[in-house]
């Protein structure tokens, strides 16, 4: 269906799934005169008010239109898409870092639909990724129209600025997503350059990949990569907004997406701040052995993990047309309130909240005789509190970082790390072999003393789960930005050579370490290029044009103990 722009300006008659449609086209004006590129499907024969699927997504393009909805047409629900400000046919600017206009720009949409005599004042949202993200603004909105949500893969902050919790910014996301977008709007899909390829995500200052992509000053990419400049400003007001939230949520997302942990979170803050009982009540989380775009690692996994043979968007639109018959209730009473997959174990578990009931906290020391660089270092990992042990030291060069996905944009999944698990600049402590299995589901955290002789640098830790063929599997991992170490809302440098207290906060995981493997935690400065390199100077972040390296000191004796918590399942 390749037409121009004017051409869609009348009612026709398509197919989706061999069912027929009328497809209205509309430029839908919003409360500050910009047009938004909306298509409408409906059914054929449509002979009373009808509810509404809506989509919103920057993806949309000007040679052809997303097909309908075939579960709507066959169901008798309208099917509405929507191109965001900036993209497609829609008028305005792109910019996700003015989080605001996706929450204003969904409400006026309901205004409209409010208007409307086919309407029945039911609508509910479906999308993954960014078009997840708008279903959280529109959730702010506070619409009776919006009965429903099914944000997949979703972020809740990611989206609109750089920053993430630990004070670090996430550098290949922001440079491939925003400068493609902005390639994509302005120069159209066939020809977005290979900004991996082209060293992009190496470039020095940071901020200035934009003018190295040929591009110039680009104020929206700027605006987004700046947000992780002040993280507290940030990410300080996004989780009290969950208390505007009406619509119950079919939250789904994976162990290995980059935004896991604001899916958990997101069902979190769904489940003790919305608005309403009936989302409080009816909220789902569903998180799977996936990646952004579903299932990387068949080898491990098995395809029966696809989203297919899930069947995720059936248990989807079952759940959404469920809210669409009866807003107050319960639509899929049978399903249990959290689902998630148990790696290690490779099962599905089901439980009534996150983390299931009965984990506890477990603390498991680090261990060595002050060498436990590298995969053939003394580092160890168990129970016993340590007693007087000298301090791992490794020295921290951003300029040669530690590579997150062996070195790719692109994530693996669950990968081996062992080739980077080899470098000197890494700390490695490993746990005996495991006799008997090892449940954890929920949180994990690392908390640490160190010195640094710098006036900034960044902690990274990753756990990996160790096969009995040697392969070191990732698993999960967090970060703290030193002078970000006591708050997101003030920077405090180090002083050079004195002991501070870290915490990482390592997020959610559900695994089984299995007996005859082993569970292993990496400490070290970079995951590049996921996130930016600290320069390690202490000035101004993502300004920096210069790195320094940076000596770190880990201690982990009876006075400094270094303490990995996790939540621990009971054995059955």
């Amino acid at each position: 269906m390749s037409k121009t722009k004017d051409q869609f300006n009348v009612t026709e008659i398509a197919e989706s799934d061999n069912i027929c449609c009328s497809i209205q086209s509309l430029m839908l004006p919003c409360r500050d005169g910009i047009r938004l590129h909306t298509v409408i499907y409906f059914p054929l024969n449509l002979q009373k008010k009808a509810p509404v699927i809506l989509r919103r997504s920057p993806y949309c393009q000007k040679t052809s239109i997303i097909p309908p909805d075939g579960w709507a047409l066959k169901n008798g629900v309208v099917s509405i898409m929507q191109s965001c400000r900036g993209t497609g046919w829609s008028e305005g600017v792109f910019d996700p870092a003015e989080r605001d206009a996706e929450k204003n720009d969904a409400e006026d949409l309901f205004l409209w639909l409010r208007k409307q005599d086919w309407f029945n004042g039911r609508c509910v949202m479906n999308g993954a990724s960014y078009p997840g993200w708008v279903q959280w603004c529109a959730e702010r909105s506070g619409c009776p129209e919006l009965v429903g949500t099914a944000p997949r893969v979703a972020p809740f902050y990611s989206c609109c600025g750089a920053a993430v919790p630990g004070g670090g910014a996430r550098l290949s996301f922001t440079d491939n997503w925003m400068l493609s977008m902005h390639h994509r709007c302005h120069f159209g899909w066939d020809s977005v350059p290979n900004y991996e390829g082209n060293g992009i995500f190496r470039h020095l200052p940071v901020i200035e990949a934009d003018r190295q992509a040929g591009y110039g000053k680009l104020k929206p990419f700027r605006k987004f990569f700046e947000k992780a400049e002040h993280p507290g400003r940030h990410l300080g007001t996004i989780e009290k907004e969950f208390g505007l939230c009406k619509a119950p949520a079919y939250i789904t997302g994976g162990w290995f997406d980059s935004f896991k942990a604001e899916t958990v979170e997101s069902f979190l803050l769904m489940k003790k701040l919305a608005k309403t009982s009936a989302a409080r009540k009816f909220t789902r989380l569903v998180i799977g052995p996936w990646g952004h775009g579903g299932l990387l690692n068949p080898d491990l996994f098995g395809e029966e993990c696809s989203y297919a043979s899930f069947g995720l968007e059936k248990r989807t639109l079952s759940y959404l047309a469920g809210l669409l018959n009866d807003p107050g209730k319960d639509p899929v009473p049978d399903e249990p309130v959290v689902r998630y997959y148990a790696l290690g174990e490779n099962k599905w578990r089901s439980a009534e909240c996150w983390p299931p009931k009965g984990v506890r906290g477990s603390s498991w020391f680090l261990h060595s005789g002050g060498n436990a660089n590298s995969l053939t270092g003394d580092g160890v990992l168990n129970r016993r509190k340590p007693g007087k042990e000298p301090a791992d030291v490794y020295i921290s060069n951003p300029d040669d970082p530690v590579l997150s996905n062996n070195g790719a944009h692109a994530a693996l999944g669950c990968y081996d790390r062992i080739s980077q698990q080899k470098r000197p600049d890494m700390l490695v402590y490993t746990t005996p072999v495991f006799r008997q299995p090892l449940a954890v589901a929920g949180k994990i955290r690392l908390r640490f003393t160190a010195s640094v002789s710098t006036l900034d640098t960044d902690f990274f830790a990753m756990l990996t789960d160790v096969l009995p063929d040697g392969r070191a599997m990732y698993l999960t991992e967090g970060m703290v930005r030193a002078r970000f170490r006591n708050s997101l809302d003030r920077e405090e440098l180090l002083e050079p050579g004195k002991l501070h207290e870290f915490e990482i906060d390592l997020s959610h995981i559900a695994v089984t370490f299995l007996p005859g493997h082993a569970m292993r935690l990496e400490i070290c400065g970079q995951s590049f290029p996921k996130f930016d390199r600290n320069a390690n100077t202490g000035g101004r972040l993502l300004h920096d044009a210069r790195l320094e390296k940076s000596v770190h000191t880990i201690h982990h004796s009876a006075a400094h103990p270094a303490e990995l918590i996790l939540s621990v399942l009971p054995r059955k």
